[in-house]
C-alpha cells in the first residue's frame, strides 16, 4: 500500500492556555505544566461561514483536500473509510453524509469507532481491501469535543482533573489517499500491524453515551485513568517499536523520523526521551493542535510530508506508533519516502 497524499483541517483559530483560563477561570500555568499543549483548536456552532463546524465537516474538508493533493476525483475513489470517537449522529453513519458531499457514490463505505489508533485502523482496513482488488480509495479521521464542552457555569464545579481533558484535546480532521501500486510518489507501506491487548485491563478512557434519559445528575460524560495511561503507553509505545525495528531490521539511530503516541506536550516529550528517540527524529505537534484523537496521525503524516516534498531528493525510513488506551490498542506503520 502507498501513501499517495495527506491532509490536515484544524477549526477556526487556535484557542491558547490564556483563553481557556479567562473562560473558563483556570490558571494559564497550571494549563501549561499540566498538559505541556500550548494551544488548540475547537468547532464552534456559531463559527464564521466557511469554518467547519462538526465532525461531518471537518472529514469533508480533509478528504477533500486529500483528493486534490492526489489529483483524483470522486469517480477514482473506490472505497471510503472515516474513523472517528465523535460521530455527528448514531444514523446515518458520518461516513455516508460525507460520502454525499465529496460526491461519492456506488462504492464501499465504513465508518469506525475509534481512538487514538483509529487512523491506523483506517489504514489497516484500507491495506486489506487493497489486498482484495481494489486499487485505490479514500481514509479520513476525524473528531470534535463540541458534545462534551462544558458551560462556563457548568465548569465551575467541574474538578480539576475533569478540566484537563478540555486543555489536552482538540478537534481536527485528516485524510488520506491510499493506492494498491506501490510505485509513485508518497509514503509506501512496508509493515503494519494492529493488536488488541485489553484481555483482563480495565478501560483507561470511558466516553458515555447516555440515550434519550440523559445523564444521571453529576454523572460525568468522560471519564480517564490518567495513571494507567501514564503507566502503560509507554512500555506499549516501546513494544511498539520493538516490533517495527525487528520487522524492518532497521536500527533506530537510522530511521530518520519517529511518529510517538501524541497524548500531551508533556507525556510526549517523556514517551520521545524513553524511548531513545532524537528530537530530530520526532514528529511531535500535539502542543500545538491538542490531541485530535483519530485525525492526530494524519496530521503527523502530512506535515512530515510537507516537510519531504521541500526535498524531493530526501529518502526516508518513517516508523509510527499509536496506542489507544480505551481498551488497549497498540498499532505500529513502518514506511518509506521513495
Amino acid at each position: 500500500m502507498r501513501i499517495v497524499a495527506l491532509s490536515e483541517v484544524l477549526p477556526g483559530e487556535p484557542v491558547t492556555n490564556r483563553d481557556l483560563a479567562t473562560q473558563f477561570g483556570l490558571h494559564e500555568q497550571w494549563l501549561d505544566g499540566m498538559t505541556g499543549n500550548k494551544s488548540r483548536y475547537f468547532c464552534r456552532l456559531d463559527s464564521a461561514p466557511g469554518v467547519p463546524k462538526s465532525t461531518g465537516d471537518l472529514a469533508f474538508e480533509a478528504g477533500q483536500k486529500a483528493m486534490e493533493a492526489a489529483g483524483v476525483g470522486p469517480e477514482d475513489i473506490e472505497f471510503l473509510i472515516l474513523t472517528t470517537a465523535s460521530p455527528d449522529h448514531l444514523m446515518p453513519a458520518t461516513v455516508n453524509l460525507v460520502a454525499d458531499r465529496l460526491g461519492i457514490n456506488n462504492i464501499p463505505t465504513l465508518q469506525l469507532t475509534s481512538g487514538c489508533a483509529g487512523a491506523l485502523q483506517g489504514l489497516f482496513t484500507a491495506q486489506a481491501l487493497l489486498a482484495s482488488g481494489h486499487r485505490q480509495g479514500l481514509v479520513i479521521g476525524a473528531d470534535t469535543c463540541l458534545k462534551m464542552w462544558p458551560s462556563a457555569k457548568d465548569s465551575r464545579q467541574m474538578k480539576p482533573a475533569e478540566m484537563v481533558n478540555f486543555a489536552l484535546f482538540g478537534d481536527g480532521g485528516g485524510a488520506a489517499v491510499v493506492s494498491a501500486d506501490k510505485d509513485g510518489p508518497g509514503l509506501v507501506v512496508e509493515h503494519l500491524f494492529l493488536r488488541g491487548i485489553g484481555l483482563g485491563r480495565k478501560p483507561a478512557q470511558i466516553v458515555k453515551w447516555f440515550g434519550a434519559e440523559g445523564a444521571a445528575p453529576g454523572e460525568a460524560m468522560g471519564d480517564e485513568d490518567y495513571k494507567a495511561i501514564e503507566k502503560h503507553v509507554p512500555d506499549v509505545a516501546r513494544q511498539i517499536l520493538d516490533e517495527l525495528l525487528e520487522k524492518s531490521t532497521w536500527a533506530l539511530g537510522d530511521v530518520e523520523y519517529v511518529l510517538t503516541p501524541q497524548l500531551n506536550g508533556v507525556m510526549t516529550e517523556k514517551i520521545r526521551e524513553g524511548l531513545g528517540v532524537r528530537p530530530d527524529q520526532a514528529v511531535n505537534c500535539v502542543a500545538e493542535t491538542g490531541n485530535n484523537g483519530n485525525a492526530l496521525p494524519f496530521i503527523q503524516l502530512h506535515r512530515l510530508m510537507q516537510k519531504l516534498k521541500a526535498d524531493a531528493s530526501q529518502k526516508s525510513r518513517v516508523m509510527v506508533a499509536t496506542v489507544e488506551s480505551s481498551k488497549w490498542i497498540m498499532a505500529g506503520m513502518a514506511l518509506r519516502h521513495l
